[in-house]
């Protein structure tokens, strides 16, 4: 019979603990005892732990009690009757802290079989298996496989595999290798991975284990707490615990009157980790300490009575907030990784768990592993590729897949969905055209103006092109001290409206349907919804349907706020009606600047003169063709509803800000930002307002030379509309911002505006004296013209006092029966006529032959 005999020492320290089993006594689940699947296994026939498993994919082990790990060696013999693949093999723990080998542990195990059809040593921590010993390949690429393995470790952590592939003891090396990152151990095992038709195929003998226990003079310690809810904490300590002394409620206690939890669990795949769950609730952001004591490791070894200090804090909107972006990681500093990275700011006293949270890049959902974000610290996101470049700048947590457009949105939110921080930036946010191509990061200047927007970011100034981990190259107190405002509404349906604001607002007083009553018998909203992510708008549903043709008002009637306080003006106030379809020029082309000031920007201005209320939204800003006549570069006025009423003016350019900066207005809100404007060239082009059926509704052909011609520069000047019933291709209609103004006059009445005077004369001249100065008062003299008939064709010639010809104003023009016609008082020779008086020749004719001549005179004067 064979010899059966199980030692296992705890005491004196130093005596060998073994195993030695040979299954000659028939059974495995006494002297020793095996546990795990023993419904799975028996001893066979020929003395043999065999695996009897039922015929269906699956696993199955056992295990056994073991503290062999210094100077110890493992020996076993393993019979396959099949070639072993991927899927069908054994593993053989040498060394485990978890009685379940089929769930997480950290320990190491011999695999035999695999597709390299080898025997090899493995370390696992976790679920992660790592080979630290690579077999030779095609050792046991045959069937069946009967094999003698050996393995040796001494006191220091130097492994040694051995195998025989004819079962016998004449071992061949497999490698070496120096590894002492676990040196305890608690159990030894056996694993198999089986398919159908394998599940009878497994056999194993002679296991005979020696060697010294891992010897503990190190007493266990907590080394994390993490906070899971008010009522539950998760503590990790050094090392696996016993349970009996683990579970004992009374062996914690939290003050400010919580007292003992009523359970503590030890984890079911870790044993070194405690779940505490108290009846009483811990106060949010109140300190708490607890207290541990009589805690004892597997071994024995009791705990040093430990008290730690840990709160329980409900995150809140711009606790954490995104600080930095780096968005274009051509490196022109060449001195930060190539990566993007987004860094995340705690602007709380806390440390925050991020576990669950997700971030939204653009569209790119990125879910958040167990990561711990500590108090006034920061944590990089980046791809995983960037982790260990990134890492020597800080705390990174890398993702799969991961990178920042140039201009996106980025939103965060907690594990409830509340969005924490978002932002929505574009290249204009770094203020610095030369480090928005790339190369440098966008840095938040205020990490407590959350919503500062383009006000509170700027490219970093940093000479690594950005500082990941670390406070911003660029921080400096930048408190918001503007009152958000009200500034438009667009109508989505009969029932639906869009209201604007200035800035990012404070959820909670944002939703309040209260806040906002409707005139004509609407009243309050039934129904409010924030628009995500930037909430710097809502959809109200109105209590009843709008009427077409009528004018509503919404007014705001009590407090809402931004995101630090300020809030938007009591019973501020915005029209709204259902818009109307635009005709040819009902909105007309009143002012553009197509050469701007250095750093400047184009703008075009477009005027209402109708009385409808019209959805900038529904019309384009395009060219021309001009040979095809067909509409190029065709944009978009506006993405979202923007209504323009009678009489109304509205500025188109990509940067409101920059215009706004260099001219004065008194309509800053007269501006809709676009994305892009088509191509208008300095010197001539084509400007055309069409609705989305490319129907055009106004249409301007302008060349350089209808600026006025005594300027030094066209450079930043505007040419502006002088009349808005007068012809928009009539070149006499348009002229050079006045110098007065600044050049140029956006989103208000142009400096050259002139009235059409009302007469019954054929053809009036006003004003009597004009001064073309370029003040922006009587510029330019207009003639007027009035006939009963249409078909007339006219000349008209401008005299000095002394006959002489100054200009030939107008050569065989075709009028309309009423109309204007001016004169900028520049000369034939481009030059700004003398101070005098002037006559004005008027000659007309049509087809019937008939001639009609004028004489008018002015006065060209000058301001002494």
């Amino acid at each position: 019979m064979k010899k059966i005999l199980l030692f296992i020492l705890i005491f004196p320290l130093f005596v060998n603990a073994q195993i030695n089993d040979d299954f000659s006594d028939g059974d495995f689940t006494d002297s020793p005892t095996w546990s795990g699947d023993t419904a799975k296994f028996e001893v066979n026939a020929p003395l043999q732990l065999h695996l009897n498993a039922p015929a269906i994919e699956d696993t199955a082990y056992l295990s056994i009690i073991s503290q062999s790990i210094n100077n110890a060696v493992w020996e076993f013999y393993v019979e396959l009757d099949f070639n072993p693949s991927s899927t069908n093999y054994a593993k053989i723990y040498l060394v485990s802290d978890n009685d379940n080998i089929r769930n997480s542990l950290n320990g190491y195990f011999v695999k035999i079989g695999n597709t390299d059809d080898e025997i090899s040593l493995y370390k696992q921590t976790g679920i992660s298996e790592t080979e630290i010993i690579d077999g030779t390949d095609d050792r046991i690429n045959y069937s069946p496989v009967t094999v003698r393995i050996k393995v040796t470790r001494d006191n220091t952590g130097n492994w040694e595999l051995f195998s025989d592939t004819l079962g016998g003891t004449n071992y061949y090396s497999e490698g070496t290798v120096l590894d002492d990152d676990y040196i305890q151990s608690n159990y030894f095992g056996v694993f198999c991975r089986y398919t159908s038709t394998r599940s009878d195929k497994f056999y194993f003998d002679d296991f005979n284990v020696t060697g010294n226990p891992f010897v503990d003079t190190i007493a266990p310690y907590l080394s994390n707490l993490k906070v899971i809810s008010n009522t539950e904490l998760e503590l990790q300590f050094s090392e696996t615990l016993k349970q009996s002394t683990a579970e004992t409620t009374t062996n914690y206690s939290v003050n400010n009157s919580i007292g003992n939890p009523y359970l503590a669990a030890l984890d079911v795949s870790d044993h070194s980790m405690v779940h505490l769950y108290f009846l009483n609730t811990f106060s949010d952001g109140l300190e708490n300490t607890l207290t541990i004591d009589s805690v004892e490791d597997i071994n024995g070894k009791p705990i040093i009575d430990t008290t730690v200090n840990f709160t329980y804090y409900t995150v809140k909107v711009f606790d954490i907030v995104i600080n930095e972006i780096m968005t274009d990681e051509n490196p022109v500093p060449a001195v930060l990784p190539e990566y993007d990275y987004v860094e995340l700011f705690n602007t709380t006293p806390f440390p925050v768990n991020l576990n669950g949270w997700t971030i939204t890049l653009g569209s790119t959902i990125k879910t958040f592993s167990d990561v711990l974000i500590q108090a006034d610290s920061f944590l990089i996101l980046c791809h995983e590729d960037a982790d260990s470049l990134l890492s020597q700048y800080g705390q990174v947590l890398g993702f799969s897949s991961f990178s920042v457009n140039n201009e996106t949105s980025i939103t965060l939110k907690n594990t409830d969905g509340n969005i924490i921080h978002a932002i929505s930036y574009t290249t204009d946010w770094y203020n610095d055209e030369n480090k928005e191509s790339g190369g440098w990061s966008l840095e938040q200047i205020d990490p407590m103006n959350p919503c500062g927007c383009v006000n509170n970011w700027k490219a970093s100034v940093d000479p690594s092109g950005g500082t990941p981990g670390r406070e911003n190259s660029v921080y400096a107190s930048n408190p918001d001290n503007i009152n958000p405002e009200l500034i438009r509404v667009s109508v989505l349906d009969s029932n639906d409206i869009q209201v604007y604001f200035s800035e990012t607002l404070d959820t909670v007083n944002l939703k309040n349907a209260g806040n906002y009553t409707v005139d004509n018998s609407i009243g309050a909203p039934s129904n409010v919804t924030l628009v995500q992510p930037d909430f710097n708008s809502v959809i109200l549903k109105l209590s009843s349907s709008l009427n077409t043709g009528t004018i509503y008002t919404l007014t705001i009637t009590d407090t809402i706020t931004d995101c630090v306080g300020n809030i938007v003006a009591l019973n501020s106030k915005a029209r709204f009606a259902i818009p109307e379809t635009a005709e040819p020029l009902d909105i007309v082309i009143n002012e553009i600047l197509s050469n701007p000031k250095d750093d400047g920007k184009d703008f075009v201005e477009i005027y209402n003169r109708s009385d409808k209320v019209i959805d900038l939204k529904e019309l384009t800003l395009s060219s021309m063709d001009e040979i095809t006549s067909t509409l190029t570069d065709i944009k978009d006025i506006s993405g979202d509803g923007f209504l323009i009423f009678p009489a109304e003016y509205y500025v188109l350019t990509t940067d409101p800000d920059i215009v706004k900066s260099q001219y004065y207005t008194s309509n800053p809100n007269g501006f809709v930002k676009m994305e892009s404007l088509p191509g208008f060239s300095n010197e001539q082009g084509i400007v055309v307002i069409a609705d989305k059926s490319q129907n055009i509704i106004d249409k301007l052909t302008y060349t350089e030379d209808m600026q006025f011609a005594l300027l030094n520069t066209s450079d930043g000047v505007s040419l502006e509309r002088l009349n808005f019933d007068r012809p928009t291709q009539d070149k006499t209609n348009w002229h050079s911002a006045a110098e007065s103004v600044g050049f140029a006059t956006p989103a208000y009445k142009n400096s050259q505006w002139t009235d059409t005077e009302q007469t019954n004369d054929e053809i009036t001249v006003y004003p009597e004296i004009f001064s073309p100065d370029q003040d922006g008062n009587n510029d330019v003299l207009n003639i007027n013209y009035h006939f009963d008939e249409p078909g007339y064709v006219a000349n008209i010639v401008i005299y000095d006092s002394k006959g002489r010809l100054i200009k030939n104003l107008v050569k065989s023009e075709l009028l309309a029966t009423n109309g204007t016609i001016s004169w900028d008082g520049i000369n034939e020779d481009n030059e700004r006529a003398v101070i005098g008086i002037y006559i004005i020749y008027v000659e007309v004719f049509n087809l019937n032959g008939d001639v009609k001549h004028y004489k008018r005179t002015c006065v060209l004067g000058k301001k002494l």
